[in-house]
């Protein structure tokens, strides 16, 4: 299929649409072999799929016309396989999709299967207006990665099913870690600290930098944003204010810079100037730092991201929901999981540069061929697929999430720039978070 056209803005929407969760579901029998997946074409369905009838909307979020070849190609293999279902294709731009979604839900017309953010998933499933996923999709929920399988949850019950997905990966340069005496990329946001002084005095480079994503570095260090019910702000604690605390030190001596931190530098340029050993993010955009600067990227060297005290990765996944007033619901729920099969995943994350939360889709070559890979984003792709396993998605579901974030990074810029209390500082965010949460 040549679907390849506007890749990049594709790759640009995903970013866009960070706070996106994704779906993925795989068939119980979608595969028979420890690499690959059965591509034989054989209907997985199983017994409670024969006799499906009925019109089926599936409902995306800006993948055409990039991705026309693969939805279509969706489209006609289910309809071979169950002839009384037709599926009818509809795409909505992702500036459209708030609009849709309201007005649809108020009239009780929402389409069959649609691909949703986390935050819609959540307000459609408390509204009771998509289909319990624990319930219906129960033959694939140990499809897919525990943590992602999550991400549509609502007091304890799952309402979509995880589709695509990214997660990070570590670009680093080893000439510089080699001038400061180390021979490999830290593994640990501790190691990365212990590491960065030495780069520092060695080679004036940095190691760790502190972005704009204090939002992303608690949750990975065990400090929640909000409460259970995300109702109040949770990340007033002593473990944040000894984090802050520590990160105030670091700035002091020097070791990271204010303009990455602010969102004034890209670390992308840092990297390409050789002004910072290594670089956390999504391998998809490790092939940037080739376009700035080649002899760096051809040099540079793909690893695992680095890991918090919680031991968890962030992962930003897309849904698949199903109208519970869709009048061909079995329909609708077997192409939901049929289109977050292993396969049909696989394929889509080798066309999109996105990932499955499938596990049996991640083991494919496609992916594991990477390991010993001497290019930093084959290689980055396979530990960024390895990491799914212990993927969760850190973003609260709840509308003011963007301002609270802000609330956060302004109160930790005060500490750092201001020379504010840790205490105070978060104090008077969580009064601020509280506020916009009533």
């Amino acid at each position: 299929m040549n679907i390849f056209k506007n890749k990049e803005k594709f790759i640009l929407i995903l970013l866009f649409s960070a706070m996106l969760l994704v779906i993925a579901a795989c068939s119980d029998d979608a595969a028979n072999s420890d690499d690959t997946i059965d591509d034989s074409g054989e209907d997985t369905a199983g017994d409670e799929s024969e006799g499906l009838s009925g019109e089926v909307e599936f409902m995306t979020i800006s993948l055409s016309p990039t991705f026309d070849d693969y939805l279509n190609n969706l489209k006609e293999e289910f309809e071979a396989e169950h002839e009384n279902v037709t599926i009818n294709l509809r795409d909505v731009p992702y500036d459209q999709v708030e609009q849709v979604v309201l007005t649809s839900a108020s009239s009780g017309q929402l389409p069959d299967v649609m691909n949703l953010n986390t935050d819609f998933v959540k307000k459609l499933a408390a509204n009771g207006a998509v289909v319990n996923m624990d319930e219906a999709a129960a033959d694939v929920k140990d499809t897919f990665f525990e943590g992602l399988w999550e991400t549509g949850s609502v007091n304890g019950e799952v309402y979509a099913l995880p589709w695509y997905t990214t997660t990070s990966g570590l670009l680093y340069n080893p000439d510089l870690l080699e001038k400061a005496g180390y021979d490999a990329p830290p593994t640990t946001f501790e190691e990365a600290w212990e590491m960065s002084e030495k780069i520092k005095e060695e080679t004036g480079a940095y190691g760790q930098v502190v972005t704009d994503e204090m939002h992303l570095l608690m949750p990975k260090n065990g400090i929640n944003i909000l409460n259970e019910d995300n109702t109040q702000a949770a990340f007033n604690t002593s473990e944040t204010e000894e984090m802050w605390k520590d990160l105030k030190e670091k700035y002091d001596k020097g070791l990271f810079p204010e303009d990455v931190m602010l969102g004034q530098v890209k670390l992308p340029e840092l990297y390409a100037q050789e002004k910072v050993a290594w670089w956390s993010t999504g391998p998809q955009l490790f092939r940037q730092v080739k376009d700035l600067a080649p002899k760096v990227y051809e040099k540079s060297l793909g690893a695992p991201a680095l890991e918090g005290k919680a031991g968890v990765q962030h992962a930003n996944p897309m849904n698949i929901a199903v109208s519970s007033n869709s009048e061909s619901k079995e329909a609708a729920v077997e192409f939901a999981k049929f289109v977050t099969n292993a396969e049909n995943q696989l394929e889509f994350g080798k066309l999109a540069a996105v990932l499955p939360p499938v596990k049996e889709a991640v083991n494919d070559e496609f992916f594991t061929k990477g390991k010993d890979s001497e290019d930093a984003t084959e290689s980055g792709k396979y530990y960024a697929a390895q990491q799914l396993e212990s993927a969760v998605n850190m973003t609260p579901p709840v509308e003011a999430v963007s301002e609270i974030y802000k609330v956060i990074r302004e109160a930790f810029h005060r500490v750092i720039l201001e020379d504010v209390e840790p205490a105070k500082a978060l104090e008077e965010a969580e009064a601020e978070v509280n506020s916009l949460l009533e």
